[in-house]
């Protein structure tokens, strides 16, 4: 649960559409489903408090089981803060985009650049929210195959209507399973991916396992992450996992020892044979805290949970920035 309420708040930064997507190569008309276009403030009202009440419930849960797919889809796609699509990512800001939808765009294509995702890869994408990012994937970079795994069932059913919808059926599937006991068979994909995902997954050691076993030889795994800034108050747990090593240290250290330099040791420790891992926090956290200065004002925010809502300030992401790293890792397999 370390990020999960950091989380419960990017997910409004992706999309809630007005109308429907447009990519580059033709015009596919893909549902958003947002069940918020007629509610009255009564209404919006009950379903915030039902949401406050059904997070809580979750949150104070005994269960050991995986909470991540049940918050989500108890935030839905109404709570989310996109103009045109339901990606569920912070965005790229590199290259100037002038809205959420388009950076989230261009965070996509970074981890298919860096993936070097091509017409003959086989995809397996943890983590695939809504489906958006794998459309994009599908349009402009046509993988043979991809198959998203999510423990969120509205995500993967509103994901699976709108790759019908545009025209991807056969292409992209989904499966309820975790990115930590991944359904796969040994070397069967060539690429897996995970963006803005791997830090809710329980262990990212077994998630980096687990992906190195179903990656056929040569086969690359890219993640766009948040983890801890490496400061003093982790040099405990850097000291544990150096004393016990990555498997044999305890879950909180291994949590705390993943900066971005202990991510690239981490995956060489499993057995990938390269690894590499690079910050992007200046182009991600200071420019989205400057776009929702603004964005948070328009009419149309008014139906996401204020909890939610006014989380997001750019004084938030300058703290955000104080305490943790927005990376990009690749790691090959032999």
């Amino acid at each position: 649960m370390r990020y999960l309420w950091y989380r419960i708040l990017c997910v409004q930064l992706s999309w809630v559409a007005l109308d429907s997507s447009a990519w580059d190569g033709g015009a596919v008309e893909v549902t958003i489903p947002r069940h918020v276009d007629d509610e009255t403030t009564g209404d919006r009202l009950r379903r915030w408090a039902d949401e406050w009440i059904r997070m809580v419930r979750v949150a104070v849960s005994p269960s050991d089981q995986p909470k991540t797919g049940q918050i989500y889809d108890i935030i839905g796609p109404q709570n989310l803060f996109g103009e045109e699509s339901l990606f569920i990512n912070l965005g790229y800001w590199a290259n100037d985009p002038v809205t959420l939808d388009e950076a989230s765009r261009d965070l996509a294509r970074l981890v298919a650049r860096t993936a070097e995702l091509n017409k003959s890869d086989i995809v397996v994408d943890c983590g695939p929210g809504y489906g958006d990012q794998d459309i994009l994937w599908a349009k402009e970079f046509g993988p043979k195959h991809i198959t998203g795994v999510n423990l969120a069932s509205e995500q993967i059913e509103i994901a699976t209507r709108r790759v019908k919808e545009a025209g991807l059926g056969k292409r992209i599937d989904y499966v309820q399973a975790s990115a930590t006991a991944l359904p796969q068979e040994d070397a069967s994909c060539t690429k897996v991916l995970a963006l803005e995902s791997a830090f809710h997954f329980p262990s990212r050691v077994d998630f980096f396992a687990e992906a190195l076993r179903v990656l056929k030889p040569g086969g690359r795994l890219v993640t766009a992450d948040i983890v801890p800034k490496r400061t003093p108050l982790n040099a405990l747990a850097r000291a544990e996992v150096s004393r016990r090593g990555w498997r044999q240290a305890s879950a909180r250290a291994v949590r705390q020892a993943v900066d971005l330099i202990g991510y690239r040791d981490l995956l060489l420790d499993v057995g990938f044979a390269h690894a590499l891992t690079r910050c992007i926090s200046d182009d991600v956290y200071p420019p989205l805290g400057r776009f929702l200065r603004t964005r948070l004002r328009d009419p149309d925010m008014r139906h996401v949970n204020p909890v939610l809502r006014y989380t997001f300030t750019p004084l938030g992401f300058q703290l955000t920035a104080l305490n943790t790293d927005y990376i990009v890792a690749m790691a090959q397999k032999a």
